[in-house]
Protein backbone atom coordinates (compact mmCIF):
# COMPACT_ATOMS: atom_id res chain seq x y z
CA UNK A 1 0.00 0.00 0.00
CA UNK A 2 1.33 3.27 -0.98
CA UNK A 3 -0.20 6.91 0.80
CA UNK A 4 2.34 9.34 0.52
CA UNK A 5 2.84 11.99 2.71
CA UNK A 6 -0.03 11.43 4.64
CA UNK A 7 -0.19 11.73 8.60
CA UNK A 8 -1.03 7.88 9.86
CA UNK A 9 -4.69 7.53 11.28
CA UNK A 10 -6.94 5.35 11.54
CA UNK A 11 -10.78 5.07 11.34
CA UNK A 12 -12.70 6.20 14.23
CA UNK A 13 -16.29 6.22 15.96
CA UNK A 14 -18.50 8.48 13.80
CA UNK A 15 -17.10 8.19 10.65
CA UNK A 16 -18.80 8.38 7.35
CA UNK A 17 -17.62 8.01 3.76
CA UNK A 18 -20.64 10.41 2.86
CA UNK A 19 -21.30 13.79 4.39
CA UNK A 20 -23.65 16.17 2.49
CA UNK A 21 -22.47 19.35 4.33
CA UNK A 22 -19.59 21.53 4.78
CA UNK A 23 -17.66 24.46 3.57
CA UNK A 24 -18.59 25.34 -0.07
CA UNK A 25 -15.28 24.60 -1.08
CA UNK A 26 -15.22 21.09 -0.11
CA UNK A 27 -18.83 20.25 -1.38
CA UNK A 28 -19.69 18.43 -4.82
CA UNK A 29 -22.82 18.47 -6.53
CA UNK A 30 -24.57 15.31 -7.32
CA UNK A 31 -27.59 16.66 -8.58
CA UNK A 32 -29.99 14.38 -10.18
CA UNK A 33 -30.25 16.47 -13.80
CA UNK A 34 -26.27 15.88 -13.61
CA UNK A 35 -26.74 12.00 -13.76
CA UNK A 36 -27.06 11.44 -17.76
CA UNK A 37 -24.95 9.41 -19.20
CA UNK A 38 -23.03 12.41 -21.47
CA UNK A 39 -22.12 13.95 -17.72
CA UNK A 40 -21.01 10.79 -15.91
CA UNK A 41 -18.82 10.22 -19.37
CA UNK A 42 -17.53 14.27 -18.42
CA UNK A 43 -16.84 12.96 -15.21
CA UNK A 44 -14.81 10.00 -16.15
CA UNK A 45 -12.68 12.20 -19.16
CA UNK A 46 -12.16 14.48 -17.01
CA UNK A 47 -10.74 12.20 -13.85
CA UNK A 48 -8.44 10.11 -16.34
CA UNK A 49 -6.64 13.37 -17.61
CA UNK A 50 -6.56 14.74 -14.14
CA UNK A 51 -4.88 11.57 -12.89
CA UNK A 52 -2.52 11.48 -16.19
CA UNK A 53 -1.40 14.97 -15.80
CA UNK A 54 -0.42 14.26 -11.82
CA UNK A 55 1.41 11.13 -13.09
CA UNK A 56 3.50 13.08 -15.48
CA UNK A 57 4.15 15.39 -12.83
CA UNK A 58 5.18 13.27 -10.22
CA UNK A 59 7.25 10.04 -11.38
CA UNK A 60 6.72 8.44 -8.35
CA UNK A 61 3.03 8.12 -8.56
CA UNK A 62 2.94 6.84 -12.37
CA UNK A 63 3.28 3.15 -11.97
CA UNK A 64 0.04 3.39 -9.46
CA UNK A 65 -1.68 6.20 -11.40
CA UNK A 66 -1.75 4.38 -14.72
CA UNK A 67 -4.31 1.27 -14.02
CA UNK A 68 -7.53 3.88 -12.48
CA UNK A 69 -6.37 6.42 -15.60
CA UNK A 70 -7.11 3.85 -17.99
CA UNK A 71 -10.17 2.32 -16.19
CA UNK A 72 -12.00 5.86 -16.35
CA UNK A 73 -10.68 5.73 -20.06
CA UNK A 74 -12.56 2.69 -21.30
CA UNK A 75 -15.50 3.82 -19.26
CA UNK A 76 -15.90 6.97 -20.64
CA UNK A 77 -15.80 5.26 -23.85
CA UNK A 78 -18.40 3.13 -22.64
CA UNK A 79 -20.63 5.48 -21.09
CA UNK A 80 -20.08 8.13 -24.33
CA UNK A 81 -21.18 5.28 -26.58
CA UNK A 82 -24.57 4.86 -24.68
CA UNK A 83 -25.12 8.33 -23.94
CA UNK A 84 -24.98 8.54 -28.32
CA UNK A 85 -26.95 5.45 -28.96
CA UNK A 86 -29.54 6.73 -26.28
CA UNK A 87 -29.41 9.97 -28.53
CA UNK A 88 -30.05 8.09 -31.70
CA UNK A 89 -32.63 6.32 -30.52
CA UNK A 90 -34.63 9.21 -29.43
CA UNK A 91 -34.01 10.82 -33.11
CA UNK A 92 -35.45 7.13 -35.22
CA UNK A 93 -38.06 6.02 -32.78
CA UNK A 94 -38.56 8.51 -29.74
CA UNK A 95 -37.28 5.79 -27.52
CA UNK A 96 -34.41 6.38 -24.34
CA UNK A 97 -33.32 2.79 -25.06
CA UNK A 98 -29.53 2.59 -24.70
CA UNK A 99 -27.45 -0.58 -25.33
CA UNK A 100 -26.68 -2.55 -21.50
CA UNK A 101 -23.30 -4.64 -20.87
CA UNK A 102 -19.51 -3.45 -21.47
CA UNK A 103 -18.79 -4.55 -24.68
CA UNK A 104 -17.45 -1.58 -26.15
CA UNK A 105 -17.04 -2.79 -29.63
CA UNK A 106 -21.01 -4.45 -29.42
CA UNK A 107 -21.24 -0.67 -28.97
CA UNK A 108 -19.72 1.25 -31.37
CA UNK A 109 -21.10 -1.21 -33.96
CA UNK A 110 -24.24 -0.51 -33.06
CA UNK A 111 -23.35 3.50 -32.68
CA UNK A 112 -22.17 2.97 -35.96
CA UNK A 113 -25.37 1.49 -37.46
CA UNK A 114 -27.45 4.25 -36.23
CA UNK A 115 -25.40 7.11 -36.97
CA UNK A 116 -25.03 6.26 -40.62
CA UNK A 117 -29.48 7.01 -40.50
CA UNK A 118 -28.12 10.90 -39.59
CA UNK A 119 -25.21 11.14 -41.67
CA UNK A 120 -23.86 11.66 -45.26
CA UNK A 121 -20.64 10.47 -44.75
CA UNK A 122 -20.44 7.95 -41.43
CA UNK A 123 -17.41 6.20 -42.63
CA UNK A 124 -15.16 8.89 -43.47
CA UNK A 125 -11.24 8.44 -42.28
CA UNK A 126 -12.00 9.91 -38.36
CA UNK A 127 -14.27 6.76 -38.20
CA UNK A 128 -11.62 4.42 -39.22
CA UNK A 129 -9.22 5.92 -36.96
CA UNK A 130 -11.30 5.64 -34.05
CA UNK A 131 -13.06 2.13 -35.44
CA UNK A 132 -8.83 0.82 -35.16
CA UNK A 133 -8.24 2.54 -31.56
CA UNK A 134 -11.47 0.81 -30.42
CA UNK A 135 -9.92 -2.42 -31.32
CA UNK A 136 -7.13 -1.61 -29.77
CA UNK A 137 -8.32 -1.02 -26.37
CA UNK A 138 -10.80 -4.12 -26.49
CA UNK A 139 -7.96 -6.10 -27.09
CA UNK A 140 -6.26 -4.80 -23.86
CA UNK A 141 -9.51 -4.65 -21.82
CA UNK A 142 -12.31 -7.16 -23.72
CA UNK A 143 -14.78 -7.20 -20.40
CA UNK A 144 -13.45 -3.81 -18.31
CA UNK A 145 -11.58 -6.02 -15.68
CA UNK A 146 -8.18 -5.55 -17.26
CA UNK A 147 -7.24 -2.56 -15.37
CA UNK A 148 -9.50 -3.24 -12.09
CA UNK A 149 -8.82 -6.75 -11.35
CA UNK A 150 -5.74 -8.79 -11.56
CA UNK A 151 -7.32 -11.67 -12.32
CA UNK A 152 -10.48 -12.87 -13.95
CA UNK A 153 -13.39 -15.13 -12.60
CA UNK A 154 -11.06 -18.20 -13.91
CA UNK A 155 -7.67 -16.78 -12.30
CA UNK A 156 -6.22 -15.78 -15.11
CA UNK A 157 -3.80 -12.89 -15.55
CA UNK A 158 -6.28 -9.91 -17.05
CA UNK A 159 -3.07 -7.51 -17.82
CA UNK A 160 -1.53 -8.12 -21.36
CA UNK A 161 0.58 -4.87 -21.49
CA UNK A 162 3.80 -3.94 -19.56
CA UNK A 163 4.90 -0.51 -20.71
CA UNK A 164 2.35 2.52 -21.43
CA UNK A 165 3.70 6.03 -22.41
CA UNK A 166 1.43 7.99 -20.15
CA UNK A 167 1.87 11.08 -22.54
CA UNK A 168 1.23 9.27 -25.69
CA UNK A 169 -1.82 7.83 -23.76
CA UNK A 170 -3.62 11.45 -22.81
CA UNK A 171 -2.71 12.43 -26.25
CA UNK A 172 -4.78 9.71 -28.02
CA UNK A 173 -7.47 10.28 -25.85
CA UNK A 174 -7.82 13.91 -26.00
CA UNK A 175 -8.03 13.15 -30.00
CA UNK A 176 -10.44 10.54 -29.26
CA UNK A 177 -12.79 12.75 -27.08
CA UNK A 178 -12.87 15.48 -29.38
CA UNK A 179 -14.11 13.15 -32.00
CA UNK A 180 -16.74 11.71 -29.49
CA UNK A 181 -17.41 14.89 -27.86
CA UNK A 182 -18.13 16.34 -31.47
CA UNK A 183 -20.80 13.59 -32.24
CA UNK A 184 -22.40 13.85 -28.76
CA UNK A 185 -22.90 17.80 -29.32
CA UNK A 186 -23.99 16.81 -33.08
CA UNK A 187 -26.55 14.07 -31.85
CA UNK A 188 -27.57 16.24 -28.63
CA UNK A 189 -28.46 18.67 -31.83
CA UNK A 190 -30.91 16.63 -33.98
CA UNK A 191 -32.60 15.14 -30.30
CA UNK A 192 -33.81 18.49 -29.48
CA UNK A 193 -34.45 18.93 -33.09
CA UNK A 194 -36.86 15.74 -32.82
CA UNK A 195 -38.31 17.17 -29.48
CA UNK A 196 -39.30 20.25 -30.89
CA UNK A 197 -41.22 18.20 -33.77
CA UNK A 198 -42.97 15.47 -31.75
CA UNK A 199 -43.99 18.05 -29.26
CA UNK A 200 -44.99 20.18 -31.85
CA UNK A 201 -46.77 17.31 -33.54
CA UNK A 202 -48.50 16.59 -30.21
CA UNK A 203 -49.95 20.22 -29.72
CA UNK A 204 -51.31 19.73 -33.35
CA UNK A 205 -53.51 17.11 -33.01
CA UNK A 206 -55.23 17.54 -29.16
Amino acid sequence: MVILNEKIRYPEKGDKFFVEHGHKDEIAWLHKSFQQFGSYADSYQTGALVLIDSALSKIELRDYIVYPAIFLIRHYLELRLKELIQGLNYCQKQSRDFTKGHNIEFLWATFKTAYASIEDNPNDEKVKVVDRLIKEMVRADPTSAAFRYPVDQNGANTQKLEYVNLRNLRETFVRVSFFFDGVALQVAHYAEMTEVMVHDIYENYR
